[in-house]
C-alpha cells in the first residue's frame, strides 16, 4: 500500500475470529497494521480523528482511500504451521506422478522422460500414491523389479507421496552402492533397506534409509530454483496464506541426508532476494538444540519488519508413516504383521527434548501411530514433571507440539491437554487416505483417525497444516475436508467456524504469534484475505469452490 494513506475497506461481512467471533462491516488499514475495525461510521470517524491527530505531529497531508468490496466476506491471512518449502520447491522442479491410475501410466511417463533427459540424469519422481491405482492388483509399491524393464540403463528413483519410503531401479542401485555385502553396514538406525528373500536389495528404502539415494541426485541450477521459489509463494498467496510454520532440515540428520546441509543457507538466500512473500516461523530438523541460539541471532537480521522471520524450535521424529507400515503401533497393523518402529528412541527424544525446553524453544515432534503418540506424551509427562512442580505443568506457556497425532486415543489427548500440547494435524491427509485407511487399520482403530472433534473436546489446541508438499496447501479445501470428512468417521466432523479457527487464530497461536495476527483485531498486522462468498453461508461441500479475490499481507496485496 501506498505511504500516507489509510485504506478504509467497507460493504463487506469480516469474520474477525477473536474471541467474541465478532462480525465487522469495515477496515481501516494504516501501513502495515489495522489502525480500527467496526461498522462504517466508526471506522471512518476514528480514521479521520487518526488524520487529524497525525496531521499535528507531522505535517503531512494524509489521505483516505475507500475500498468498496461489494458484499464480499474478509478472513484473517490463512496460517499453515508445517509445510516443507524447500521440498515444495524442489518439487516443481521434477517429475509429479500424483495422477498416476497404474503400472502402464508410470510406464508412459517414465519412458518419455528416458528418452527427453540427458546421458546420465537422474528421474526424481514424486508424489506416487500406489493405494489409489485402479487394479487392486497392482496396489503395491514398486520395487526394482518394476522399474528395471523400464528403464534398464538410466537411475530411477521415486518417492511415494507421504515422503517415508522411496525406490530405486538397479541402475540407481550400482550408482549409490548398495549392494547384498554391505545392507547391513549401510542400514541406519532408523530406516530400512528392504530385502528379497535371498537377501537381495529390492531397490525400496525407508525413513532415514532414504538419504542412501539422495545425496546422489542432481541439485536444480539456480535459476530454476528462483523459479520455482516465486511460483511456490505466489501459490501459497493464491490460496490465501500469509505466513508458514516451515520445516527446515540442518546437516544430515532427516530425510535429505547430506543434502540437507543446504537447507539453511537456501532458505536465507530466498529470504534475502525477497523471492518469498509470506512470514515464516522455522522448526529445524536436528539433533543438537544448541545450534538453534546461532540461527536466530542470524535470522534477526534477515528481518525488514518485526517477526517476519523467526526461530519457531525443533523439529523431530517418533516414528514414520501409515502409508510405509513404519508408524509405530500398539498392535500389528491389519493388512502386515508389523508394528512399525520408532525413528528415534525414547531416551534420545527426551535428552533432545529436554535440551530443546530448557532453551526455550517450542518442541514439534512427528507422530502417527497410536503408540508413538502415547510415547511422546510420556517423554512430555515426564520431562514437566521433573522440571515444573504439579501445580506449575498447566501455568507453563510452554506450547510444545505434535505433528500429525493420526491416531490417537482419548486417554493419551487427556494427558495432552493438560500439559498445554498443540495438535498440528492436516485435514487432507483424509483425502488421500480414506479409501485404504480402514483396510490398513482395521474398524475399531479407525475410530481414532485424526479425530478433530476428540481433540477439541479434550480442549488441546488443535492447528491446521498441509505438510506440503504431502498435501495441496489449499485452505479452503483443507478446511472442507475438516467440515465434512467425505463421510470418513463422520462422528469426528467439526464446524466451519472450528476449522477456520485451526488455519487462523490457533495456527498463529501454535506459533506464539496471535499477539500479532490470527484475528482480525486493531493493532495487529493487516494480514487478511477477501472472498467471494461467506464461508459459514456456503454448503459444505462447496466451500472449496469459494474464490479467493485478494491476499493481503502486512497490509500489501500480494494476491
Amino acid at each position: 500500500m501506498e505511504e500516507l494513506a489509510v485504506f478504509l475497506f467497507y460493504n463487506c461481512n469480516i469474520l474477525t475470529i477473536d474471541k467474541n467471533e465478532t462480525i465487522a462491516e469495515a477496515m481501516g488499514i494504516f501501513k502495515n497494521k489495522i489502525l480500527t475495525i467496526g461498522t462504517k461510521l466508526e471506522v471512518k470517524s476514528e480514521i479521520l480523528q487518526f488524520i487529524e491527530d497525525l496531521k499535528k505531529k507531522t505535517n503531512e497531508k494524509i489521505n483516505i482511500v475507500e475500498k468498496d468490496l461489494n458484499g464480499a466476506s474478509v478472513v484473517p491471512g490463512f496460517i499453515d504451521v508445517h509445510l516443507h518449502p524447500l521440498m515444495c520447491i524442489y518439487f516443481k522442479t521434477q517429475l509429479k506422478l500424483s495422477g498416476i491410475k497404474g503400472y502402464s501410466d508410470l510406464e508412459k511417463i517414465l519412458k518419455k522422460e528416458d528418452q527427453i533427459r540427458q546421458s546420465g540424469e537422474w528421474i526424481v519422481g514424486l508424489e506416487l500414491i500406489e493405494d489409489l491405482f485402479e487394479d487392486p492388483a497392482e496396489r503395491h509399491f514398486p520395487s526394482k523389479y518394476d522399474l528395471d524393464p523400464i528403464c534398464p540403463n538410466r537411475p530411477v528413483v521415486i518417492f511415494r507421496y507421504d515422503g517415508h519410503i522411496c525406490c530405486m531401479n538397479s541402475a540407481a542401485l550400482e550408482i549409490t552402492g548398495i549392494n547384498s555385502s554391505n545392507v547391513k553396514e549401510l542400514t541406519p538406525d532408523d530406516g530400512e533397506i528392504k530385502l528379497n528373500a535371498k537377501g537381495e536389495p529390492t531397490g525400496i528404502l525407508t525413513e532415514g534409509a532414504m538419504s542412501l539415494a539422495l545425496e546422489y541426485i542432481s541439485i536444480p541450477s539456480s535459476a530454476k530454483i528462483n523459479q520455482a521459489s516465486e511460483s511456490f509463494s505466489e501459490e501459497l498467496a493464491s490460496f490465501g496464506i500469509t505466513t508458514c510454520g516451515v520445516i527446515i532440515q540442518l546437516g544430515e540428520v532427516g530425510i535429505a541426508g547430506k543434502a540437507g546441509t543446504m537447507e539453511l543457507p537456501l532458505i536465507q538466500s530466498l529470504i534475502k532476494e525477497g523471492l518469498i512473500k509470506q512470514d515464516l516461523v522455522c522448526y529445524f530438523i536436528t539433533d543438537r538444540p544448541k545450534k538453534l541460539n546461532r540461527i536466530q541471532k542470524s535470522f534477526l537480521k534477515l528481518n525488514k519488519e518485526e517477526d517476519q522471520f523467526v526461530v519457531g524450535g525443533l523439529k523431530i521424529f517418533a516414528d514414520g508413516s501409515f502409508g510405509a507400515h513404519t508408524a509405530y503401533m500398539f498392535e500389528p497393523f491389519s493388512d502386515s504383521l508389523k508394528n512399525g518402529f520408532m525413528v528415534n528412541e525414547k531416551e534420545v527424544l527426551y535428552r533432545i527434548f529436554k535440551e530443546t525446553n530448557d532453551l526455550g524453544f517450542q518442541i514439534a515432534c512427528h507422530a502417527i501411530g497410536d503408540k508413538a503418540n502415547r510415547t511422546v506424551v510420556d517423554i512430555y509427562l515426564d520431562m514437566f514433571n521433573k522440571s515444573l512442580e504439579k501445580d506449575k505443568i498447566e501455568k507453563a506457556d510452554l506450547r510444545h507440539r505434535i505433528e500429525h497425532a493420526s491416531l490417537i486415543t482419548k486417554d493419551t489427548l487427556k494427558d495432552a491437554a493438560k500439559l498445554g500440547i498443540i495438535i498440528a494435524t492436516q485435514p487432507l491427509f483424509i483425502n488421500t487416505e480414506y479409501k485404504w485407511l480402514e483396510n490398513r487399520l482395521g474398524p475399531e482403530r479407525i475410530k481414532y483417525v485424526y479425530p478433530f472433534k476428540s481433540i477439541i473436546d479434550s480442549g488441546t489446541i488443535i492447528a491446521g497444516a498441509s505438510d506440503a508438499p504431502v498435501e495441496s496447501p489449499n485452505v479452503l479445501k483443507a478446511i472442507q475436508v475438516a467440515v465434512t470428512r467425505n463421510g470418513f468417521v463422520p462422528e469426528q466432523s467439526i464446524t466451519v467456524n472450528e476449522a477456520l479457527k485451526m488455519f487462523t487464530y490457533n495456527a498463529a497461536y501454535a506459533l506464539k504469534q496471535e499477539n500479532i495476527k490470527g484475528s482480525l483485531e486493531k493493532g495487529k498486522l493487516a494480514d487478511f484475505v477477501i472472498l467471494d462468498q461467506d464461508i459459514r453461508r456456503v454448503p459444505f461441500e462447496k466451500i472449496e469452490n469459494i474464490r479467493i479475490l485478494a491476499t493481503y499481507h502486512r497490509g500489501e496485496k500480494i494476491y
